[in-house]
């Protein structure tokens, strides 16, 4: 009988002691867990990134569409997911998204490129004057050769023909060799009936590129210039 209760005693003892073992032992794991560093939310969105980016230079729109949307649930001001979304939605055909997401970039990040690309989705859009605000915000913030022949193309659909010569002389006098900036601005001049100012232009368009039909036929003998159509 009392071997009996020594033997329970000891089962006892050596359970009691299992029990404490694995308390210290769960213990001393969630101890050493609380004090790890967790998994970091910028490597989580570098990696989110990567795979967009994969998607959109493969050019998998709807793919690459899902994966930046995923990123903006992680950073929900990430400039360059709205960035290519815009372009995405562009080329998808849903300029009305495309503006949306242009518009978001240019007023958390205003610069000169995001108010370019607000311009062109307006522009598609056929509103021809916010587009040809956004783009005198992007030339204010840096003058560029193209946006500056692409605002003047907007002034032209506006039927803002001196606008548009302003426009183009300041383009000519960046690029005075570029045949489209001299050939619109004659074009330009033929409309306000400035003859005179066309053909300097169509001259030097000649000696530049003199296979040119369009100069050619303005400066044919009869004299007679004709606006282009």
């Amino acid at each position: 009988m009392i071997a009996e209760i020594i033997i329970i005693l000891i089962i006892t003892a050596i359970t009691l002691g299992a029990v404490v073992y694995r308390k210290n032992a769960l213990a001393t794991f969630l101890i050493n867990n609380l004090s790890a560093t967790p998994p970091s939310q910028d490597v989580a969105l570098d990696t989110l990134l990567e795979v967009a980016g994969r998607y959109y230079a493969e050019k998998n729109y709807l793919s690459a569409e899902k994966a930046y949307l995923k990123v903006l649930k992680v950073d929900h001001k990430n400039s360059l997911a709205y960035s290519r979304l815009g372009f995405i939605y562009s080329h998808l055909g849903n300029v009305d998204d495309a503006i949306e997401c242009f518009t978001i970039v240019a007023d958390t990040y205003p610069n000169a490129a995001s108010y370019h690309n607000l311009a062109m989705m307006y522009f598609k859009n056929r509103d021809f004057q916010r587009s040809a605000e956004a783009l005198e915000k992007s030339l204010s913030m840096e003058e560029h050769f193209s946006r500056l022949i692409n605002l003047a193309r907007i002034y032209r659909a506006m039927n803002k023909y001196d606008k548009q010569i302003v426009t183009l002389k300041r383009a000519h006098e960046i690029e005075p060799q570029n045949v489209e900036a001299m050939q619109l601005l004659a074009e330009a001049y033929l409309h306000e009936k400035d003859e005179k100012s066309a053909k300097v232009l169509f001259r030097k368009i000649i000696k530049v590129d003199p296979e040119n039909l369009r100069a050619r036929a303005a400066l044919q003998p009869s004299g007679q210039l004709k606006k282009s159509h």
